[in-house]
């Protein structure tokens, strides 16, 4: 199957009071027919669709209407969404009962069972290709926030350690499912630590050091990394080769000579 990965669309965003409807909407065009003329089965989505946490009707409008012309082009396309830092993850997925109409998952934040623990399997979504059937398993992990991860006893970086406990559950939770063939890809959205900070951004990216994420918290049977790197906006693959980030948006002046990029992958068998 055939993975297009994208991320930071920050619909609704100005530029120093410079409206940029007209940029989104020609990039969610090129995107749609890029869908089109790729033949891709499935588009992943890491975070910070909208740029605030309570985005204008025009913006809302953009990603409908994208939805709507992408399932048009793509009949088989599914999409799988996940909350940014710049989303609100109970707005993200108010609409996920119609959303499913388009194929598309939505994942604000992890859930928890009636017992009050979180459910990594929750976070685990299957990708299937233009037959119908299961290719990969997807682990849409959103931006997590401390009270979304796991409690563990460390005398390290409490945080990122319940990060990775929540990434090695969900992926236990794919690898039981997973079948000879299919592989397994990982989504998420946070600061991962190497990252290249955008000093000139009009909004201070990282609030401090102690979020920032080692890249190899990802399990090596992972297949695939899409990755948005919060407070960077650079490119950037982990020790295995894999993608961390494929931002759409320039968000400052000092990324004026940077080429946004979306990520095409196909999934071979042998994953």
């Amino acid at each position: 199957m055939r993975l297009l990965h994208t991320s930071d669309w920050h619909l609704g965003q100005t530029l120093h009071d410079f409206e940029r409807t007209g940029e989104h909407r020609r990039f969610l065009d090129w995107l749609a027919a890029t869908l089109e003329a790729q033949a891709v089965d499935a588009l992943l989505v890491s975070g910070d669709v909208f740029d605030t946490a309570n985005p204008p009707a025009a913006a809302q409008a953009l990603l409908y209407r994208f939805l709507r012309e992408a399932k048009a082009r793509v009949p088989h396309l599914g999409i799988v969404i996940v909350a940014g830092n710049h989303d609100s993850p109970a707005r993200l997925e108010a609409p996920a009962p119609l959303l499913q109409a388009f194929d598309a998952c939505v994942v604000g934040q992890p859930r928890r069972g009636a017992d009050g623990e979180l459910d990594p399997t929750s976070l685990v979504v299957p990708l299937r290709n233009r037959h119908g059937s299961v290719a990969a398993w997807c682990l849409a992990v959103p931006y997590l926030r401390p009270g979304d991860v796991p409690r563990v006893e460390t005398e390290g970086d409490a945080f990122a350690a319940g990060v990775a406990e929540l990434y090695r559950q969900a992926y236990a939770h794919a690898a039981s499912l997973r079948q000879p063939g299919q592989a397994i890809v990982a989504m998420g959205h946070c600061h991962m630590s190497g990252g290249q900070v955008s000093e000139l951004s009009e909004r201070r990216l990282v609030v401090g050091g102690a979020e920032a994420l080692p890249a190899d918290l990802f399990d090596a049977g992972i297949a695939y990394v899409a990755y948005q790197m919060y407070a960077t906006n650079r490119s950037r693959r982990d020790a295995l080769g894999r993608d961390l980030t494929a931002n759409k948006t320039v968000l400052s002046m000092c990324l004026a000579d940077w080429r946004p990029q979306s990520t095409l992958r196909r999934n071979e068998p042998e994953f």
